[in-house]
């Protein structure tokens, strides 16, 4: 098995995601690589975050209505969506996955082995917005 290379470009890719704390999609993710490294293609950014997340190095967030979007936070956690704008931020709560477990009724049959919650309201910029129009 050849072990991956770390490149210039890869660097350059997480270095920007680290730096955006706004569950990004590859696509917001291009965009900020492209305002410093405008060489750099699409399809090199959309394949190091997709090989990343399947290797467990940051989070690949299949939300519902919305393109994946990637964390870098690897612990256990929830999101909570903006109905306006789309807008990702974490949940800070308690995620214990034995409790999950002993709480998931109606699944006989199956073992748990993960869990998506999602939490859907207005960010502090939609409502700050709305004030104003009202």
């Amino acid at each position: 098995m050849t072990s991956k290379r770390n490149t210039l470009q890869k660097k350059i890719v997480f270095d920007t995601l680290s730096q955006m704390h706004n569950h990004p999609s590859a696509g917001m993710v291009y965009e900020k690589v492209r305002e410093s490294y405008p060489g750099i293609s699409k399809a090199t950014v959309y394949r190091l975050l997709s090989e990343a997340a399947d290797e467990g190095k940051i989070l690949r967030l299949k939300l519902s209505d919305s393109s994946d979007r990637y964390d870098i936070t690897l612990k256990k956690h929830y999101h909570i969506i903006c109905k306006r704008c789309g807008a990702v931020a974490d949940v800070e709560v308690d995620f214990d996955d034995e409790l999950f477990a002993k709480q998931a009724i109606g699944c006989e049959g199956f073992a748990v082995e993960d869990c998506r919650l999602e939490f859907f309201g207005i960010c502090r910029a939609c409502a700050e917005e709305e004030k104003k129009i009202n």
